[in-house]
């Protein structure tokens, strides 16, 4: 019993040292610029940034963001068509949708669904899926992914990054 206990504290220690190394950059000075969309966001510290994608990855925890852009479309009108069924179709299972503001005051809607994929040793994993749509004439659509097993860790910090972007 003695071990257990004291095996569990070292996996509470291992998880609250790490959980300060996803927290969002929050000094303007960390603000990217993104290429293929005239935006800016605030990427969550340790993800790398790829300009010629947009994509901001974190390769120790198999986490992604990509940035999109519809233009000529607003948001709503695609949000519209994203029911459960349709989700699933994709091979998504809807966990929720939430209506929600971005950092400057936008409106937004973020969809949570999970979904199986393989890490990079072929093992199976689940997978969380974030999709936030925003924007008024274009869309601004951002696609998160990142191991169920890891939300606790990173889902917040990918949260506040996805809801700093804004236009330029």
């Amino acid at each position: 019993m003695k071990k257990a206990v004291q095996i569990f504290l070292i996996i509470v220690c291992a998880i609250t040292a790490t959980m300060p190394l996803f927290a969002q950059n929050d000094s303007t000075n960390q603000r990217i610029t993104l290429h293929k969309i005239s935006a800016s966001i605030i990427p969550p510290k340790h993800f790398i940034y790829d300009s010629i994608t947009d994509k901001i990855s974190h390769p120790g925890s198999l986490a992604t963001i990509q940035i999109n852009e519809v233009r000529n479309r607003n948001y709503k009108k695609i949000t519209a068509a994203m029911t459960e069924k349709y989700m699933a179709s994709q091979g998504f299972a809807l966990i929720d949708k939430l209506e929600t503001k971005m950092q400057n005051g936008d409106d937004a809607v973020i969809f949570r669904c999970k979904f199986k994929s393989h890490d990079d040793k072929g093992r199976e994993l689940d997978f969380i899926r974030l999709l936030l749509f925003t924007g008024t004439e274009s869309t601004i659509w951002i696609t998160a992914d990142f191991p169920e097993c890891m939300g606790k860790l990173i889902e917040r910090a990918i949260t506040d990054c996805i809801t700093s972007i804004q236009n330029n």
